[in-house]
């Protein structure tokens, strides 16, 4: 008989500083990869080349709020301080991130399953964000 596969721990057992590090973590490295490279940043919304060269801006704009938020996030866990405000503070860009997205698929600007899926996973990571800041001390 095939052995199944374990599956992970439960999102509540989870050490909510672990997840405030990863979440941190993982927001200053996609805000460094958006610094890098705008272009195919915004391409992955389903924007075409010469849009997605036009906002490089935009996405420059939107990297470094989200790097900011990453690392001081990360500042905070190193210190022993409150990362609270942090992920809070991302939380609430990515539920805007999600809403916007939504509302330009709803309207027709934006189009594809990839936009549908960064505007899902925007508003999930959103409450995720909430969560784990309740959990934090």
């Amino acid at each position: 008989m095939p052995k199944l596969p374990t599956l992970p721990p439960r999102l509540t057992g989870a050490d909510p500083e672990a997840m405030a590090r990863q979440f941190s973590a993982g927001r200053t490295l996609i805000a460094a990869s958006m610094l890098a490279a705008p272009v195919p940043a915004a391409r992955l919304l389903g924007l075409d080349s010469a849009t997605a060269k036009r906002v490089g801006w935009l996405t420059r704009m939107m990297a470094v709020r989200d790097g900011a938020l990453g690392v001081g996030g990360l500042d905070a866990l190193r210190r022993d301080g409150d990362a609270r405000p942090w992920l809070l503070g991302g939380a609430v860009s990515d539920a805007v991130d999600a809403a916007v997205i939504a509302g330009a698929l709803s309207s027709g600007r934006l189009k594809g399953v990839l936009p549908t899926a960064i505007a899902v996973g925007a508003a999930g990571l959103a409450a995720l964000g909430v969560v784990n800041a309740a959990r934090l001390r």
